[in-house]
């Protein structure tokens, strides 16, 4: 017999091997797996070893984070000054932020999650983690103390030598379950189609490597075009702060706040790339693919070809590239044939309705109409033309394709009319808008449970609505700051996200006294590990 030590999914076992002679040749007859090397130790000296685990990777790599931006320092330099004993404002804050982004998403829960966290190792409040002490936190971060905390974290980036050259701006909103709130709390057009809650807005823009360079909380009702002119003047006012040359900054934004106002305002201090409706190019969009030439082969390797152009918008002469992708043609054309199949099902289901005998409610002539504007979306109302009108005591329901409309937006799909006033290459006009999709992943984020999830909302006045909003913001910073740290062009944030929760503490225990070790770690999370220097976070 003889011992041998196999690795299985990163960690090492002791077996027990026994080999015969049979038949002429050696082979293996019997296999014992003794155990890891703890049980090991517990056979030779029959002393009792005990091991607890604690997540650590993701608290300690925000803490690292925190510090290499400053955002805990920036905090408590700005909050009203008080003395008090544990923990600072800024830690606090950074406490819920590390909490939520760890399953602690209500204040009530944070000092649970603390004391089975490895931040207790690290941190040691003087007081209660209760409900009530962090909500009294948060009050300290009023709107005027949070624009001042993105200041410093802003001045903080730009000496870490991101300097912003291109500024990406984009609205959402997120719904909740507060029905008694203030001013920020409304009703609107939800993003998640739940026009039965109030909402709470928030417009962001971020920098070249996508980190949050300002943030705006609005009431969920307010048009994405007011939000844009506060946003302008914050970021103006921020970079001229900031010493940074505002003709030197290119603005990025949607077609949600195009109006003459607002595309003047913006030119007036920078150079601007959005993008235009089917109708404001509509000559533009009506040129075949065929005479499109090539502008570049995108990262999922699809070939984007354009057509440019010059066009009078908003009062003034833009030039105009129209990209068309293939594949998302293909895509749209595909999303459009399932919406048209159920609206010309559900117009069906509503004629057999409109003539249904017997008991029961009958249907109206204004509740036939609202029930057909329900079934089609907004952005392709124009291609169906419908109607409704009473014949004796029944409604009689005419709906029919509009062939030409049809026609029209069959010939839009996988286009995309950008317009800039910047003498660009197709290539880099096209380019920078589609660097739109950073921030609408952001966004896609803050609704990830597991990364800095916005909803749900615990607080119901708009001073703490606003400094939850901040909170979840400045989270989704600093993994952003970490990715830009780490520099891996393949790795995503949620991939950063599994391998940080994979490192883990333990405490071992043994007759002697109890040690803190780091949990085995394989090759991917020890490079991780050292990228951000996450023992420097090890409690000693």
């Amino acid at each position: 017999m003889h011992f041998k030590i196999k690795t299985i999914k990163g960690h090492k076992y002791l077996y027990l091997i026994e080999n015969r002679r049979v038949n002429g040749k050696v082979r293996q007859v019997r296999q014992i797996c003794v155990g890891n090397p703890e049980k090991v130790y517990r056979l030779l000296t029959g002393e009792e070893l005990k091991v607890k685990s604690y997540d650590f990777g993701k608290a300690a790599a925000l803490l690292h984070a925190s510090e290499k931006i400053g955002l805990t320092s920036a905090i408590d330099e700005n909050v009203q000054k008080r003395s008090v004993k544990g923990l600072t404002v800024g830690q606090y804050m950074l406490l819920l932020i590390i909490g939520r982004s760890n399953g602690a998403r209500s204040r009530n829960k944070i000092a649970k999650w603390f004391k089975g966290s490895g931040m207790q190792f690290i941190w040691d409040p003087d007081y209660q983690l209760s409900s009530q002490n962090c909500l009294n936190q948060m009050r300290r971060l009023d709107d005027a103390t949070i624009v001042r905390i993105e200041d410093e974290v802003a001045k903080n980036l730009i000496a870490l030598g991101i300097s912003p050259t291109r500024m990406i701006f984009d609205t959402t909103n997120q719904f909740t379950h507060i029905e008694n709130g203030e001013n920020l709390l409304q009703k609107g057009s939800s993003k998640h189609k739940r026009y039965d809650k109030n909402l709470v807005g928030l417009g962001l823009v971020v920098n070249d490597a996508n980190l949050p360079f300002i943030s705006e909380v609005y009431p969920g009702n307010e048009h994405d075009s007011k939000v844009f002119v506060r946003i302008l003047d914050e970021i103006c006012r921020r970079l001229e702060k900031l010493k940074v040359e505002l003709k030197d900054i290119t603005l990025v934004f949607d077609k949600g706040i195009n109006s003459r106002d607002n595309i003047n305002a913006a030119l007036d201090h920078m150079h601007i790339v959005g993008s235009l409706t089917r109708a404001q190019v509509e000559s533009l969009f009506e040129i075949s693919p065929e005479q499109y030439h090539d502008i570049y082969i995108n990262e999922k390797g699809h070939r984007i070809k354009g057509f440019r152009g010059v066009k009078e918008v908003f009062g003034q002469k833009f030039t105009v590239v129209v990209s068309y992708n293939p594949a998302t043609h293909k895509l749209q054309q595909a999303t459009y044939e399932r919406q048209k199949a159920k609206i010309l099902c559900g117009v069906e289901e509503l004629k057999k309705r409109c003539v249904r005998k017997g008991k029961g409610r009958k249907m109206t002539l204004k509740g036939a109409i609202n029930q057909i504007v329900d079934l089609i979306p907004r952005q392709i109302r124009g291609v169906f033309n419908y109607s409704a009108h009473k014949t004796g005591k029944e409604i009689k329901i005419d709906f029919e394709v509009n062939a030409k409309a049809e026609d029209k937006l069959y010939r839009s799909f996988g286009k995309v009319a950008v317009f800039t006033d910047l003498d660009w290459s197709d290539e880099q006009i096209v380019r920078t808008y589609n660097s739109k999709w950073l921030i609408e992943e952001d966004f896609k984020w803050l609704n990830d449970k597991v990364i800095m999830p916005l909803r749900p909302f615990f607080v119901r006045l708009d001073l703490t609505v606003r400094a939850h909003v901040f909170l979840c913001v400045m989270g989704l910073l600093l993994y952003r700051y970490l990715l830009w740290e780490i520099r891996e062009d393949r790795l995503t944030l949620p991939r950063l996200v599994e391998i940080l929760e994979r490192i883990r503490l333990a405490i071992v225990t043994d007759e002697k006294k109890p040690r803190m070790v780091i949990e085995e770690m394989n090759a991917e999370e020890l490079r991780i590990f050292t990228k951000l220097d996450l023992a420097e976070h090890f409690p000693r």
